[in-house]
């Protein structure tokens, strides 16, 4: 019995080591990476979707994260920003379908390689009577893009590679 513990116990050490080994990115990636943020820190790597995926931060501008194809092409960048630093077109048109006093839980700015902007608001309301985050992505004069209902380990922002 002891035993048999002992190897239950090395064999979870193992999956447990082994599931905390960091991503190492491909230089062509870190290149373009280090060039088009120099001033980063807290720099974690990952792969996501068959995308290189970079969290970071940037002193005085906050979390990000940006998406890389693995020959180092940029894709997009995700910034955390605050609700009322909002171009005034995407406040007006979320005010106006889900009023002022609607909590707002995150916003972020995704700029992409295309040359657009888009603009994510993660929200609480309530449907069919249940308490739901939803996330409302804007274009950056108000038009509504895309709502979607927040389910277990959704990405949305994959939807705008």
């Amino acid at each position: 019995m002891k035993r048999l513990l002992f190897a239950f116990i090395v064999l979870a050490a193992i999956v447990v080591g082994t599931g905390c080994e960091k991503y190492h990115a491909p230089s062509s990636v870190r290149n373009a990476f280090n060039e088009q943020y120099p001033t980063a820190v807290d720099v974690e790597w990952e792969r996501r979707h068959g995308y290189v995926v970079v969290d970071f931060y940037i002193p005085g501008t906050g979390e990000c994260e940006a998406w890389y194809k693995h020959d180092g092409t940029w894709m997009m960048t995700s910034y955390d920003m605050r609700y009322n630093d909002l171009p005034a077109a995407v406040r007006t048109a979320f005010e106006s379908a889900y009023g002022v006093q609607t909590p707002v839980d995150d916003v972020n700015r995704v700029e992409r390689s295309k040359g657009d902007t888009i603009y994510i608001i993660e929200t609480e309301v309530v449907v069919n009577g249940y308490l739901t985050e939803i996330y409302l992505d804007y274009a950056e004069d108000g038009t509504l893009l895309r709502t979607t209902v927040d389910i277990d380990d959704y990405d949305g922002i994959y939807y705008y590679i």
